[in-house]
């Protein structure tokens, strides 16, 4: 149940996040998406969203997980720009946003996870604190 809970949790926000990339992106160059595109950008978010649960996985090393993810996420991402668009030159072409968009998406999970341990230790030394 515990990692239901988590799926359905990475699911939603990686629909989230990547919806809200995706559709800025479409308005930035003015364009509609076709009903196709916008279920394929759907079902890529959702994708990448449970890629994410790697990060549970704790019998491998963070740097193992964080280049699994990578090279997943990427590879995710390539197929549905090709599948959305059919064409491997916009693929191709979309790396260096693929790239930015990872890295400022990992600065902020990383600083949000941070910031959460923080809370959680500064918590633990009130209470014990108190005792």
């Amino acid at each position: 149940m515990k990692y239901f809970k988590k799926s359905i949790t990475y699911l939603l926000v990686g629909i989230g996040v990547g919806s809200f990339i995706s559709l800025l992106s479409f308005t930035l160059n003015q364009g509609t998406p076709t009903m196709k595109q916008f279920y394929l950008l759907m079902t890529m978010s959702a994708i990448m969203g449970l890629l994410s649960l790697i990060f549970e996985y704790d019998k491998i090393t963070f740097m193992a997980q964080l280049i699994s993810h990578f090279i997943l996420e990427m590879l995710t991402y390539g197929l549905f720009i090709w599948l959305t668009f059919g064409s491997h030159v916009i693929t191709i072409t979309n790396i260096p946003t693929f790239l930015i968009t990872y890295i400022i998406i990992f600065i902020y999970f990383r600083k949000q996870g941070h910031d959460n341990a923080r809370r959680i230790n500064q918590a633990l030394t009130q209470r014990d604190h108190k005792k």
